[in-house]
């Protein structure tokens, strides 16, 4: 009687904190087959320690949680509930909650709408991985610096063997808690092709677009300011700095994300790797900018004047990354048809990986002088005492390089090591280039 007690008592608790996608089975479940129903409680837990070495701008080695949740389901007949809470970083943070409705069609495919808050769908093949099931101790940073994470929306997926289509709509900040406009809306798609698809290896190819109109921003002179931010960490989450690698594009008004990406698995081996590109268009009111400059001696005289001296334009970014695995030993590689992804380890097992990533947040207009003192781009190509706007966005261009071994003791406990050298090209950090990092994870799921 007593667990019949306790264990609604910890639902209940997670129910008012944080959780994430279950990356094994949970090992906590009551089943009440009468009522159809089925109860599942996990936790996930990751402790990183990281030293780093670099040329110039110093980063902070040390150790840290950088992941603690609570994960709780409820299952009735074709419904399910999630929910998921984290404690990470010392602070309570909303991760994924969701309820879906999913029935086979009794033709080999299944149907499932979706509706909450959870991993956009073109977020790209990485973000919709849960962590807990990577290979590496970080995503790609590509797919963190292009790529999107959960969204507040309604999606519709269909599966089969061979297809997978995955679409919705969204909207870009789940609480609308904007300082002014809306909270913005976003359409997304993923979309798979598995030529090989069996128990013992997939081979996956896709794509995803996304669709995102920026609604909210500040209002400063009567107009409103959206503004999109764009960066990466350098694949680690001790030293959680994206001064390397980052970017802000105020005026930003549309965006559109495409990507591409392949996975094959077989039982000892993995490779799979994604492209991602992101455009942004513009917008801004520019005749209230420029009544509002003429309010004072200093005039620009005419709207076109003003116009040319604070020009604006579309951006383009791209990024992508290729990794690999080989299982020395331990049980098979598998794939998660549903989900589209490949699974993480399972029971006692040793894994050797390697990955590539290429991350570019630079659109600089050819021709223009940066000042690193003044951190400001110059379009004529020399420095001037009366600078005119550029348009050049140098958010820095990185090149990762990362090996990694991954030993899993059972299906609960692992622990992960990893060896990342970067190289980065970013015009305000002329003496960065070289970064060096060893990073280790111990991790507990169930």
């Amino acid at each position: 009687m007593k667990k019949y007690i306790l264990m609604p008592v910890l639902a209940l608790c997670a129910l008012s904190a944080t959780a994430q996608d279950f990356d094994s089975k949970p090992a906590v479940t009551i089943d009440n087959e009468k009522e159809d129903l089925h109860f599942t409680v996990g936790a996930r837990f990751m402790a990183d320690a990281a030293y780093y070495h670099n040329d110039f701008t110093p980063m902070q080695s040390g150790a840290a949680i950088t992941d603690a949740r609570i994960r709780t389901s409820l299952t009735y007949q074709d419904w399910y509930f999630y929910a998921d809470f984290g404690f990470g970083g010392g602070k309570f943070s909303q991760k994924n909650i969701f309820l879906q409705y999913a029935k086979e069609d009794g033709k080999g495919g299944r149907h499932a709408v979706k509706g909450g808050y959870y991993n956009d769908p073109a977020g790209s093949m990485a973000r919709n991985t849960s962590l807990g099931s990577y290979h590496f101790i970080s995503r790609a940073g590509a797919s963190n610096a292009l790529g999107e994470g959960r969204e507040l929306g309604l999606t519709y997926k269909y599966t089969n063997d061979k297809f997978m289509a995955y679409q919705g709509v969204f909207t870009e900040n789940q609480y609308n808690k904007e300082e002014a406009g809306f909270n913005g809306i976003v359409l997304a798609g993923r979309y798979l092709y598995r030529p090989i698809s069996d128990e013992h290896q997939t081979l996956a190819i896709g794509g995803n677009i996304r669709y995102q109109h920026v609604g909210g921003g500040v209002r400063e002179k009567n107009v409103l300011k959206k503004t999109l931010n764009l960066g990466q960490t350098m694949e680690t989450f001790v030293d959680e700095d994206e001064q390397f690698v980052s970017c802000s594009l105020p005026w930003a008004e549309n965006v559109l994300d495409a990507g591409a990406e392949v996975l094959y698995h077989n039982e000892k081996f993995f490779a799979r790797g994604e492209y991602m590109y992101k455009h942004v268009t513009k917008k801004r009111d520019s005749k209230t900018l420029f009544d509002a400059s003429n309010n004072n001696i200093d005039t620009w005289g005419t709207l076109d004047a003003w116009t040319a001296a604070n020009p604006l334009r579309s951006n383009n970014f791209h990024g992508g990354y290729i990794e690999a695995g080989y299982m020395i030993f331990g049980n098979p590689y598998s794939y998660d048809k549903n989900e589209g992804v490949l699974r993480g380890l399972s029971g006692r097992s040793l894994e050797v990986v390697g990955r590539f990533n290429y991350t570019g947040l630079n659109d600089k207009v050819e021709g223009e002088y940066f000042s690193a003192g003044r951190n400001q781009y110059y379009p004529n190509g020399y420095m001037e005492d009366w600078p005119y706007s550029s348009t050049s966005v140098g958010g820095g261009a990185v090149r990762s390089y990362t090996l990694g071994l991954n030993y899993s003791f059972n299906k609960f406990a692992q622990v992960m090591l990893d060896y990342t050298y970067h190289h980065l090209s970013k015009d305000f950090l002329p003496y960065d280039k070289d970064f060096h990092q060893v990073q280790a994870r111990l991790q507990f799921v169930f």
